[in-house]
């Protein structure tokens, strides 16, 4: 506490993503404006059903593995920047009039009671400013998180030695790295990219144009989906289906009826994504899409960038958080980079953040 009132020590933050089957720590070097690195990644996986949406089920085996997680960056650090998601947080673009901050303030607050799927005296809410639009007005992006949940998570943490500085969406998170990893590709005006979090339970949908949020939402379908329609279908447990899914059979190939499975609902996952897209040109007319970047474990399936690809009619690829960012080689091992990759977006974004 003496600390943090004279402001003394570092501003650095760990990046905690405390996912639906992993808790992902590590910890982000900074040099400069946008020169990052890696310098610590571990990720923890977690039982099954330990966390439904945001609901805490298993506190103490999710305080285990925040624990495990943190010990393996070997840090004496102990400021930590914790997502969150889920139905019970909010993303959202508002235009509005303008003004002083104050009045912009006064603004948020109004609008955002609309949108707010809780009542608005039961939130925590942010907003950035990202600045002029071309109606003369400002567009903001609001944030939002019913608050029984943050301090939910916050009291988490905390019971895991931990102390709690930030707390983010990992929507936004994800897209602090997909702004370092595009760089100036996003400043073409009549571009917009789409850029899709395929999760355990959910798919984060994100629109991005002219260096701002369009659009966000979230979907309930996500990579668990596959692993309960194995686990029906072929009569095996938890763990057993998402080997199955993962690595196929002890000949390391997919059998039919395994991908039989996972093409059901991947083509209940392109019908969402189908119906998400037409809402956004049909209330935008905007059709500038030219690409499609995929994160999360869901990303491995199987299949689903080609679909994509046919679905959207433009190029799909991985965001590669590697491509803007270094690693420590001593702290960071080459056999996680792949993993990190496709899961660890999310915790790099949350470990950018600086705690003032």
């Amino acid at each position: 506490m003496i600390k943090d009132t004279l402001k003394l020590g570092s501003n650095k933050v760990i990046g905690l993503d405390i996912g639906l089957s992993a808790v992902k720590a590590c910890l982000v070097e900074k040099s400069g404006k946008n020169n990052y690195k890696l310098s610590r990644y571990a990720s923890i996986t977690l039982p099954e059903a330990a966390l439904i949406e945001d609901e805490i089920q298993k506190q103490e085996e999710i305080i285990d593995a925040i624990q495990k997680a943190v010990g393996r960056l070997k840090t004496k650090l102990t400021n930590v920047c914790v997502g969150l998601s889920g139905p019970n947080t909010v993303a959202r673009k508002l235009q509005l009039a303008g003004g002083t901050n104050d009045e912009i303030e006064e603004q948020v607050s109004w609008e955002a009671e609309q949108y707010l799927p809780f009542e608005i005296e039961e939130s925590s809410m942010s907003f950035h400013n990202l600045g002029e639009n071309e109606g003369g007005g400002v567009d903001v992006l609001v944030c939002a998180a019913r608050k029984d949940i943050l301090l939910n998570f916050k009291e988490l943490v905390e019971n895991a030695g931990l102390k709690v500085k930030i707390v983010d969406l990992n929507v936004t998170a994800m897209i602090n790295v997909f702004e370092l990893v595009m760089g100036n590709k996003l400043d073409e005006p009549d571009q917009s990219w789409l850029l899709l979090d395929l999760g355990a339970q959910k798919t984060s949908f994100i629109i991005y144009k002219a260096n701002k949020v369009q659009f966000v939402k979230e979907m309930n379908i996500g990579g668990v989906m596959i692993t309960e329609e194995i686990q029906r279908q072929m009569g095996v447990n938890y763990e057993e289906a998402e080997d199955l899914k993962s690595n196929g059979d002890e000949n390391g190939n997919l059998p039919e009826e395994i991908l039989e499975i996972i093409d059901d609902v991947v083509e209940s996952f392109f019908s969402e994504i189908k119906k998400t897209i037409d809402f956004y040109i049909s209330s935008t007319s905007d059709e500038s899409l030219v690409g499609c970047l995929l994160t999360g474990g869901g990303a491995l399936v199987p299949g689903l960038i080609e679909g994509l690809e046919a679905l959207l009619g433009v190029d799909v690829t991985i965001l590669n958080p590697f491509e803007a960012l270094e690693y420590d080689e001593k702290g960071v091992h080459e056999e996680q980079i792949n993993d990190i990759a496709y899961r660890g977006v999310c915790a790099i974004g949350l470990g950018m953040r600086e705690y003032k």
